[in-house]
């Protein structure tokens, strides 16, 4: 073999042993006079010392947080139609579901909160002239961020509240259920009244407020006070106890009501009070 780079002759190899030329096989065919026939002889042309190495595309790995998310987007679907229609089925299965019970109750609270700024707008619009009279600014409507941060610990501080009570007497009675278990089984319980919840939001941002509220108040009463009533029950008649369930069922009551007094009182005069406050001050 013969190099095109550098005329250097060698018997055999793909590279030039003088200059490191790369020799690649062209096919030639010659004429030969003397024979009908054709004859292909193999020689040995050497590559461009400059030409380019082949390009190779690396492929493109997937972002692992947005395949995350689509995992547990399905995850939780499959979790929501499932227990849309038997709601009731997670006090035998709330060991593997304390995830998306998580993702319903936070779910819920930010509809809440959003549902909470729609009417503050609605109640407020009318007195947007008064403004300067109230406060420094020309608006007495409260940020969107604020009014949203507010309501959402809110009503988480109310659900942990109400399952901190479920836990307690379930402590008290011997049952001692996990306390995972139980906020699983309340999450899991609020998917029908997320669901009202959602609809009565949907039916506030166009203004159907009478319709709007009134599935609104149907689902946080049913959330605060309608829900922990059926899961204390249902926790406290499963097993035999030593004190009758229905002592634990009137504890619970009792428990959950000062407790929320408690917590409603000191959050009305950090929020609603000023406010009030305020309007007693112009008048």
């Amino acid at each position: 073999m013969k190099c095109t780079n550098c005329n250097h002759e060698q018997a055999t190899g793909k590279f030039c042993g003088k200059c490191g030329s790369v020799l690649t096989a062209q096919s030639v065919v010659t004429d030969q006079s003397s024979t009908p026939e054709t004859e292909t002889v193999a020689t040995y042309i050497a590559a461009p010392s400059n030409a380019a190495p082949p390009q190779y595309q690396v492929p493109v790995e997937p972002n692992q947080h947005v395949v995350k998310v689509k995992e547990t987007s399905k995850q939780y679907w499959a979790y929501f139609l499932q227990y849309v229609k038997n709601p009731s089925s997670i006090l035998t299965q709330s060991s593997a579901n304390f995830t998306n019970s998580l993702i319903t109750i936070a779910i819920f609270s930010l509809i809440f909160a959003l549902a909470v700024h729609k009417n503050l707008s609605f109640v407020m619009a009318p007195l947007q002239e008064f403004g300067g009279l109230f406060t420094d600014s020309t608006s007495i409507m409260p940020s969107f961020f604020s009014v949203l941060i507010g309501s959402v610990l809110t009503i988480s501080v109310v659900l942990l509240i109400s399952i901190a009570c479920i836990y307690a007497i379930n402590k008290f009675m011997g049952t001692n259920l996990p306390f995972v278990n139980i906020v699983t089984s309340y999450g899991t319980l609020l998917i029908p009244s997320m669901v009202l919840l959602v609809a009565a939001y949907l039916l506030l941002t166009i203004e159907s407020i009478i319709i709007g509220n009134f599935l609104f108040s149907i689902a946080v009463s049913y959330s605060l006070f309608v829900l922990p009533l059926f899961l204390i029950t249902s926790l406290l008649t499963a097993k035999k106890q030593s004190i009758d369930a229905y002592y634990g069922f009137i504890s619970y009551i009792i428990l959950f009501s000062v407790a929320i007094s408690i917590t409603v009182s000191v959050l009305f005069d950090s929020t609603i009070g000023k406010y009030m406050e305020m309007f007693g001050d112009f008048f």
